[in-house]
Order: C-alpha cells, then sequence, then structure tokens
C-alpha cells in the first residue's frame, strides 16, 4: 500500500553502497524505519531531504508487520536551516531526536507527540538564546504525553503549593519515582531523594505551564540552575522509562558549558 504522510528525520545511516536506512517520526504511524534506495548516489531524487532532523513529506511503500519500508519519495517542507549554524542549536537538536527516538515504540501513532517534536525543532530554529531550554520544555510536555506528567506545582505528600514559603531556603525534596517534588517540611522528614533550589522549583513549574516553547528560551538560567533542571528532567524520564540510557548528544553539551 502507497502512503503520504508529514514525518520528520531521526536518524540516518549507511546502508550497502548506494542506499540509507532512515528512522522517521511520522504523523499518521508514529516511529518508521525505511530504505531510502540510492539516495547516497549523485544527484539522487531525494536530495538534502534525508538530513537529520529535516521535516518533510513521505511516500512509503508500507506492509503491515513489515519491519523496514520503502521511501518512494520524500520531499523538504522545512530544514530548518538555523540549527546548522551553531553547537548549542545543533546540540538541542539533536538531543530532542535522539530522545524521540529512544523514547517511542514502531508504528504507534502519537499526533501531540508529533505536533511537539515540530514545534520544539522550529523553536531551537528560531531562539536567539538559551535554546537549550527548549529541550528542557519538550523533556516536560514529552512526560506529560505519554502519561508520566510530574508534579512541579504542589507537594506530592501534603499537597500545599510550592512557592517561596513551602520551598524554604533549604530547597525543595525531589522523589522522582514518586512523580514529583516536596515542600521543604515534607522533605526534612527524609522523603526526598534530592534537593532542588527555590528557582530551579520556579524554572520547572515555567516549563510546565508554558504553551509556546519559545517562551522559555527567554529565560536565562545560572549554570547551578541549568544543571539542576537538566539533572531533575534526566532523572524522571529514568524513572518513568523503561531501558532509559543517557543520550549521546549530551556529550555535546559538556563542550559548550
Amino acid at each position: 500500500m502507497i502512503v503520504e504522510t508529514e514525518a520528520v528525520v531521526l536518524k540516518t545511516m549507511k546502508y550497502r553502497e548506494t542506499s540509507r536506512i532512515v528512522t522517521l517520526y511520522s504523523r499518521e504511524f508514529g516511529r518508521l524505519v525505511v530504505i531510502a534506495k540510492g539516495a547516497r548516489e549523485r544527484n539522487n531524487r531525494f536530495g538534502s531531504a534525508l538530513n537529520l532532523m529535516s521535516y518533510v513529506q513521505a511516500v512509503i511503500y508500507r506492509k503491515e508487520n513489515r519491519d523496514l519500508q520503502l521511501l518512494s519519495q520524500c520531499d523538504s517542507i522545512d530544514s530548518f536551516n538555523h540549527i546548522c549554524e551553531d553547537m548549542e542549536r545543533v546540540a538541542t537538536g539533536m538531543a530532542v531526536v535522539e530522545l524521540m527516538d529512544a523514547v517511542t515504540h514502531a508504528e504507534e501513532r502519537n499526533t501531540p507527540l508529533f505536533g511537539l517534536l515540530v514545534q520544539t525543532l522550529g523553536t531551537v530554529n528560531t531562539a536567539q538564546k538559551n535554546v537549550v531550554n527548549a529541550l528542557y520544555a519538550f523533556e516536560v510536555r514529552l512526560l506529560d504525553i505519554l502519561g508520566f506528567r510530574p508534579n512541579f506545582l504542589t507537594c506530592f505528600h501534603c499537597g500545599i503549593p510550592m512557592n517561596e514559603e513551602s520551598v524554604g531556603r533549604s530547597g525543595a525534596g525531589l522523589n522522582v519515582s514518586s512523580g514529583g517534588i516536596l515542600c521543604s517540611n515534607c522533605s526534612s522528614r527524609g522523603m526526598g531523594m534530592d534537593t532542588v533550589s527555590a528557582g530551579s522549583v520556579r524554572m520547572l513549574q515555567h516549563l510546565q505551564e508554558a504553551s509556546d516553547p519559545a517562551s522559555v528560551t527567554r529565560i536565562t538560567m545560572s549554570a547551578r540552575m541549568r544543571n539542576e533542571v537538566a539533572g531533575t528532567m534526566r532523572r524522571c524520564l529514568e524513572s518513568h522509562i523503561e531501558g532509559f540510557r543517557p543520550l549521546k548528544s549530551e556529550n555535546m553539551f559538556a563542550l559548550l558549558h
């Protein structure tokens, strides 16, 4: 059956002498692995549409219960050209598509997740500063869509709102296996596994409530806050996504900061 769908290129690898194996995340079918025959030949019909992170319109010969589908045609909708202009954009974009490849299952349609992916890459492409914040917003929303929404707004034990008074000078407790953060009072009772500063709690709340990923790139974080937010999100992902491993693209961030 010939099908047509919008998709984003998550991963690509060489196959034999002239072809490529490409992992797509599609609007209609979720994650698909396709073979692009002749994609490595000079003047091939795919052009730059198979570049990593490209947003494309793909025509696929698809058969049920087959692991590898045949890519017939692929045309660029948006190549997000600005992402390749600096290392922070590249690292952030790479982390987004690598994370998508790691947490999604083959041929499971998830339209909200596809929309989030395209929206986030668009933000990475156009943001003027603090590009990595788009990754943190993506991770928060990803967990929400997958049904693992962390609670950063209230203490998960006693239920009081998390604000400057309830967080206190000592910071909030973090217990990702229980689904969120604790006020300083509950945390002092030994329920928290890690500590998150008041500033980082406010940032996590903003990431969770932001409807537009672009808005979070207007916030500048200190190195400490960035490390706390990144660490919190990483622990949330590790706690809820079975078999989750550190992203290879994280090594690029180590070179930036």
